[in-house]
């Protein structure tokens, strides 16, 4: 009877010794579970914004393609390289091959018409303004100020494209450091509550910083590293 009581008494002091044990590591568990849907979520975040970034980079410089080039250029050049790759792909066609080849010259021809209109306007420009600026100085003040004016107008055509590049690269800049702070300011925020959370649970953990692309700009962000318990 005493050997009975004496195995009964040591179960009970083993199962309450081991209870709270068993309760630690169950809670150190779900620490470390917290801490993975964390950086997975980060994760998430952080491949969204990237693809955002380069979504807005790709705009951008089609913009600044079209300011170049003109949405007509643009249009006839991307034509241009489909139709390129469609002949690369029927390499054993031959009757493919010739109507991508029709097709081709004619893009190729229309290429030229619009950088040949795109010239021209430039030229007429130029001789307009240096036209004006020879009545300017040979003159005798008679209508200076609206000689100036038209210049002044002509050039400000001129220029136009500068303007148009300016107003796009601030649209870009600003429009990209926004995606990149508040992806930023949020996985920080997610990174920091996670890291007390765990805490709780006995994890111990820190932000363990990583370097991400974002368009044209690289930024420190921080996903989760387990430190110690």
């Amino acid at each position: 009877m005493k050997k009975v009581l004496s195995i009964l008494f040591s179960a009970a002091v083993f199962l309450g010794i081991a209870s709270p044990a068993f309760a630690a590591g169950d809670d150190y568990q779900k620490g470390i579970e917290l801490i993975e849907k964390a950086n997975k979520e980060i994760d998430k975040k952080i491949e969204e914004a990237v693809t955002k970034a380069d979504k807005l980079q790709a705009d951008y410089l089609l913009d600044i393609r079209k300011i170049e080039e003109g949405d007509q250029i643009v249009k006839l050049k991307n034509e241009s390289e489909k139709a390129l790759s469609d002949l690369e792909a029927a390499k054993n066609n031959v009757k493919k091959q010739e109507e991508l080849n029709k097709k081709l010259a004619e893009i190729n021809t229309k290429l030229e018409e619009e950088q040949a209109k795109i010239n021209s306007k430039i030229t007429e420009l130029n001789e307009e303004i240096n036209k004006a600026t020879g009545q300017l100085l040979s003159g005798d003040g008679k209508d200076v100020q609206k000689l100036e004016d038209k210049i002044n107008k002509l050039n400000q055509k001129l220029n136009e494209k500068s303007a148009k590049y300016d107003e796009k690269t601030k649209r870009f800049t600003k429009d990209l450091d926004k995606a990149i702070t508040d992806v930023y300011e949020e996985t920080l925020k997610m990174s920091n509550d996670t890291i007390k959370k765990a805490a709780k649970k006995g994890v111990q953990a820190e932000c363990s910083w990583k370097l991400v692309r974002f368009a044209d700009k690289w930024v420190w962000i921080d996903p989760i590293r387990i430190v110690g318990c």
